[in-house]
């Protein structure tokens, strides 16, 4: 699968009328991309910025997912334009972009995406998104921008966020926002509930996909009640965790039963 393969499939998913399910890469293995891909994940991301992984794994991480079928999107660590347009480079479908602080902060780093003169992305024609120079750097697929909403800030200036030209999908950072907005972890609080609300209704109002990322199964119900397009399904790690833990239980208590 080609990168321009990869960025269709990415904008089919997020823009799909069902709530399309994805996952968080934080163990940087790329096996996990194929496993995933294999319990229905209809795209994963590579997280740099709390997960286990560093640039060395983006490739490798492109390759896995190109082979099992499914977009990859890379969440950086910071959202620097070196970093981003080597990220792009290498042929992600996308990448989420954290900590944006203001419209201002949006602004420039969605110019990271596209190559001037419309944006500062650098050019380079031997490169994974450019087919290796079999292609014109011009025909290169653009990247999808997820720009997250977890800040004060940002969620202030979320619906300017939204209409700027180039940002292709919001992403409601729960924890971040949670502990911005002073309610850490209470996700049900007015104050956090009204936050999601109002960013579901600024991606509406500028026709973009919104989604967010939960770790308990049981919020996938508000999460679709909030209107969200897409949802991160917790991450590798978590899911390990918790499968190991629910099969130690039980042994557990066979062997008190017994």
């Amino acid at each position: 699968m080609n990168n321009a393969r990869a960025v269709t499939l990415l904008r089919e998913a997020l823009g799909s009328p069902a709530m399309s399910p994805g996952t968080f890469l934080g163990l940087a293995s790329p096996t996990a991309i194929e496993v995933a891909a294999l319990a229905g994940c209809e795209w994963v991301l590579l997280d740099l910025e709390h997960g286990g992984g560093t640039l060395e794994q983006v490739g490798p991480s492109v390759q896995a997912a190109a082979a099992a079928g499914i977009p990859l999107v890379v969440r950086v660590q910071r959202p620097e334009r070196s970093v981003v347009g080597w990220v792009l480079d290498q042929g992600v479908a996308g990448v989420m972009l954290p900590r944006i602080e203001s419209v201002e902060d949006a602004r420039e780093y969605v110019s990271y995406f596209d190559y001037p003169p419309k944006g500062q992305r650098g050019v380079a024609s031997y490169t994974r998104s450019a087919g290796w120079g079999s292609h014109s750097v011009r025909d290169t697929a653009r990247g999808v921008c997820m720009i997250q909403i977890e800040t004060t800030g940002a969620l202030d200036a979320v619906s300017e966020i939204a209409t700027l030209d180039g940002v292709d999908s919001l992403f409601v950072g729960p924890l971040d926002l949670s502990f911005a907005l002073g309610v850490p972890e209470d996700f049900d609080a007015p104050v956090f509930r009204e936050a999601v609300t109002t960013v579901v209704a600024a991606a509406r109002a500028a026709k973009i996909p919104v989604g967010s990322l939960i770790s308990d199964p049981a919020r996938i119900a508000s999460m679709r009640d909030y209107g969200m397009d897409f949802l991160a399904l917790g991450s590798d790690a978590l899911a390990l965790r918790k499968g190991l833990a629910d099969q130690v239980n039980h042994v557990r208590q066979s062997d008190t039963s017994s």
